[in-house]
């Protein structure tokens, strides 16, 4: 069994990395930390949104002695040329103890145009939804995604996504394509 840490409290990263690393063949244990106090509250393009993944991943592997890998997810919207609405997307940044950064994304899915003008104003996503939504901590629950799709879809599921997206490089069978 390896230890992964995690930079994030959050119940849905937290099942998400460790069903992603289950469903990769790893036996893990995976130890949520805080993550860095610093981070932007809703991270705006993919470059902020990468660093936060990134960011979160080094800054639990360090916290976390033993760990063999840090995981980092980080949601934000990517704005897109001649649309109001933005995209969510949720980014994970895997770090192994040698420093080597893997990264996955989620599915992206549009945020409601209502919602953007708040956002741009630096409100974090979750507080705008679950202000609209009525319904606190809308995302360490389902999210967004889960209210728009009528928990077809949650935040769990692309925690997953994303996580698993960022193995993918460390599979045994992939292994010979992501070496120099």
């Amino acid at each position: 069994m390896i230890v992964v840490a995690l930079g994030s409290r959050n119940p849905n990263k937290v099942r998400g990395t460790e069903l992603a690393l289950r469903l990769a063949g790893f036996r893990v244990r995976v130890i949520p930390v805080e993550p860095p106090s610093d981070l932007p509250p809703e991270p705006i393009g993919l470059g902020e949104i990468v660093n936060g993944a990134v960011r979160r991943a080094r800054y639990a592997i360090n916290a976390v002695s033993g760990a063999v890998f840090g995981v980092g997810i980080e949601a934000g919207v990517i704005r897109l040329e001649g649309f109001d609405e933005g995209i969510d997307i949720t980014m994970a940044a895997v770090i192994d103890d040698g420093g080597g950064v893997t990264l996955g994304m989620s599915p992206g899915f549009m945020v409601p145009r209502k919602f953007m003008s708040e956002v741009l104003r630096g409100i974090e996503l979750n507080n705008v939804a679950s202000g609209y939504y009525s319904e606190p901590n809308l995302g360490r629950r389902y999210g967004l995604i889960g209210a728009l799709t009528r928990r077809f879809i949650d935040r769990v599921v692309l925690n997953t996504e994303a996580v698993y997206m960022a193995l993918i490089p460390r599979m045994p069978w992939n292994a010979e394509l992501f070496r120099d």
